[in-house]
């Protein structure tokens, strides 16, 4: 057996090049998500042996005819746009669990970002809708080895190729047959708008599509080959277009003549209309598509095209050429366009070393480990990597070059609902980027319901342990409004203010790649309004003030992978703390006009918060949530008083919307579970089913309105909430209906904007 395959594979070399018979070049379109059907295409000829000897393409045609080119397999190339990796970075959004939590910014209502500065007033205009940053170092991982293993020259590749980029500065076509492939694939995908442009030899090169979207006379002119397939998939419709992202598209993928004859060309126009530039999701239905045409196509395609290639050969070709394929291993870093303490600074992440022991190199995973703990900081606009091997060397050398961001940062947000719970929501931030990097901001919550201030600042020290030493000071003011049936309600207030104004300091220090372990201590002036019970009568006198004034010390771990902070599909969070605190209070009543004073003894508190969110298949994730809170903290004597301080326990955005005495204690336990459907990236439908346990609920003697703790483990709540959710790339419009068990209410039915996130409080996470 082994002999006859070795006999086959003998004869088969007549079908390799350099021996006289028919030659095949394969063009292929652009389209963005819609080239993935030359996927399909490339497998239906594999399966036929179709030979390709050649291969042209421009901008998604050049990213799947620069893999073909470097031996990838047609499952090979469906696995990588399908994975999860390529769903990020075509999207420009980072992997959560690539993050460098403690360096990375702290989640924030903020929905549009401007940066301003003396360097560039550009920058606080966003250069394109995808940011560039994860595409970076894939592309760089990705094309870097087989750049070296054909010498930067593309003919010597496994299949010669030919990429087409524009120049709109001398508005013509820009062919690269030579240079770094990753960087030549990547200007020639670079759609306007969408993705940044990208510069080769001094050069700010654009999509191919404006000037060649189907290169079939750049394949006549570079391999003249004997006979071209020819793989159209761009847009084919007419007449007005309603869509930007399609008006775009028939401007820059439409085809042109090139003038080649169609006696010359298998051609292979594909409809595919209905999907959009950016529909990557899509990819097994494109490439299916892209299959069937070509097999439909086949005997055609057969008639006009008689060499053959049989498997074997074919395989052969591309293990002889991978055998040739460097591993991607690192001896040195050259970093560049920030000063030169921020250079030292990166290249100090990226571990740099000299010579070539194994010792002093580095691989993949701590390259990416670097690059990511760097752009996690948010100080980073681009930073472009490259990867060079000398003939003669054996590792290769890291090269970045960083665009840095302004030193300062205006953001603006909020969040919109019907209920009362509404506010705008602006913010300054200034920072630096070296070994001694440090950070400060301010921050405004303005609204009917919740008003606040805060500001905080970190200082980051040049140990090999990240730290950072810290402040941060809140002034916070919420109402909590009740409806009118709750008049008659002698348990719960109608109307509660809740005020903190506190400062503290913490050092904080990493704990791996996603965590972060942290130290404080801290005053606070907690100030209680409520009515002392419900009684119309009472409304009369006005309301009783509780004052608190506290200090606290602990310690907390906090790591974080979630894909955003409200309603996510995907990632965990964990946080905790623990924490000794004291103090006094002051009770004033409005009824009598007398005031109380007495000193909280000390009191201890530990609290944790756990998020975590599977996605067992494409469409569905499910989440499990917890939050425990356990407390030593003595009852003030008045209900209301003591109630309105307790700790409280709210799962959803929409939980916050009013008070909720039956979700208040000092020492509870909750719980969740959160199956999500996910129609689309974008569009998703939830139901979550919540139950609260106090530990011992505190209770009213109902003669002397006297606060009391309940039996344990007794009385337990539930909330549920059903809420469809539509995220757009800075905010989400949200759909909800929940309902509570405990509260006057019951149902409630609201519909939000933007993001939902509050100043920190003092005694709770």
């Amino acid at each position: 057996m082994m002999r006859r395959l070795l006999l086959a594979c003998t004869v088969a070399l007549a079908a390799l090049p350099g021996v006289a018979r028919q030659s095949v070049g394969l063009v292929l379109s652009g389209g963005g998500a819609k080239g993935i059907a030359h996927i399909g295409v490339i497998r239906a000829l594999e399966e036929n042996d179709i030979p390709v000897d050649f291969v042209a393409g421009t901008s998604m045609g050049a990213i799947v005819g620069s893999l073909y080119a470097m031996g990838h397999t047609p499952d090979e190339m469906m696995s990588l746009v399908t994975s999860r990796d390529f769903g990020y970075w075509s999207t420009g959004t980072i992997d959560p669990a690539l993050s460098y939590y403690f360096s990375a910014p702290q989640p924030s209502p903020a929905m549009f970002s401007f940066n301003i500065g003396r360097r560039d007033t550009t920058d606080a205009v966003p250069a394109s809708l995808i940011s560039p940053l994860p595409m970076n170092f894939e592309f760089m991982r990705l094309f870097a080895p087989y750049t070296a293993a054909c010498g930067a020259d593309f003919d010597r590749l496994m299949v010669p190729f030919r990429c087409v980029a524009s120049d709109p500065a001398v508005k013509s076509k820009v062919v690269l047959g030579h240079g770094d492939l990753g960087t030549s694939v990547r200007a020639s995908m670079s759609f306007p708008g969408v993705f940044q442009p990208t510069e080769v030899d001094g050069r700010l090169l654009y999509d191919g599509g404006l000037y060649d979207n189907f290169p079939l006379d750049v394949m006549r002119t570079d391999f003249a080959p004997d006979i071209m397939i020819g793989v159209d998939v761009s847009s084919s419709e007419s007449g007005p277009q309603t869509s930007i992202m399609a008006q775009l598209e028939n401007l820059i993928c439409a085809p042109e003549p090139s003038g080649v004859p169609e006696e010359e060309i298998v051609r292979l126009r594909l409809h595919l209309d209905r999907f959009g530039l950016l529909d990557f999701p899509k990819a097994e239905e494109i490439a299916r598509i892209g299959y069937d045409y070509a097999m439909q196509h086949m005997d055609s395609i057969r008639a006009r095209i008689t060499a053959r290639t049989p498997a074997c050969a074919r395989d052969m070709r591309r293990e002889q050429f991978r055998a040739r394929v460097p591993y991607l291993r690192f001896d040195s870093v050259g970093v560049e366009g920030g000063t030169p303490q921020q250079n030292r600074y990166m290249a100090h992440l990226f571990g740099q070393g000299q010579g070539a022991r194994e010792a002093d190199t580095f691989g993949v995973e701590k390259a990416r480990e670097a690059y990511y703990r760097a752009i996690s900081t948010g100080r980073i606009r681009d930073m472009r990597l490259s990867a060079t091997r000398p003939d003669s060397a054996r590792f290769f050398r890291l090269g970045a070059r960083a665009w840095l961001r302004n030193d300062m940062q205006a953001s603006v947000g909020g969040h919109l609902t019907s209920s009362t719970n509404s506010y705008l929501y602006l913010s300054g931030h200034i920072s630096s980027l070296s070994f001694h990097s440090m950070e400060a901001g301010a921050q405004a919550w303005v609204g009917q319901s919740y008003m606040a201030a805060a500001f905080d600042g970190r200082i980051y020290t040049p140990t090999r342990l990240p730290m950072a030493i810290g402040v941060e000071g809140v002034a916070s003011r919420r109402k909590y409004y009740e409806s009118a049936a709750a008049f008659f309600d002698n348990r719960l207030p109608v109307y509660v203010i809740e005020k903190e104004y506190f400062g503290r300091l913490k050092l904080s220090m990493a704990a791996g790649r996603s965590g972060a372990v942290g130290f404080f201590g801290g005053v606070a002036n907690l100030i209680d309004y409520f009515y002392r019970d419900n009684s119309i009568g009472n409304y009369a006198f006005g309301r009783d003030r509780a004052s608190y004034v506290l200090w606290q010390a602990g310690a907390g771990y906090s790591r974080s992978t979630l894909n955003t902070p409200n309603y996510p599909t995907e990632g965990t969070s964990v946080c905790a703390q623990v924490m000794a605190a004291g103090g006094s209070m002051a009770h004033r009543s409005a009824i009598t006009g007398n005031s109380a004073e007495k000193s909280s003894p000390l009191w201890l508190q530990a609290e944790a918060k756990v998020r975590s969110y599977l996605a067992p298949s494409r469409h569905f994730s499910l989440g499990l949530e917890g939050h425990a809170m356990l407390s030593t903290r003595s009852l003030a004597a008045n209900y209301n008083a003591a109630i309105t301080a307790a700790p409280v326990y709210e799962p959803t955005p929409s939980a916050a919307n009013a008070f909720r005495a039956s979700f208040r204690a000092n020492s509870f336990v909750g719980a969740g579970i959160v199956p999500v459907y996910r129609y689309s990236d974008a569009l998703s439908a939830r139901v979550g089913l919540y139950g609260f346990l106090p530990l011992r609920k505190i209770c009213e003697r109902p003669d002397s309105y006297e606060a009391y703790y309940g039996r344990w483990l007794r009385d337990p709540e539930f909330f549920g909430e059903a809420a469809i959710v539509y995220k757009l790339p800075f905010a989400a419009i949200t759909g909800w209906c929940n309902y509570s068990t405990g509260y006057t209410a019951g149902w409630n039915v609201g519909l939000s904007f933007g993001i939902y996130l509050t100043a920190p409080r003092f005694l709770q996470l």
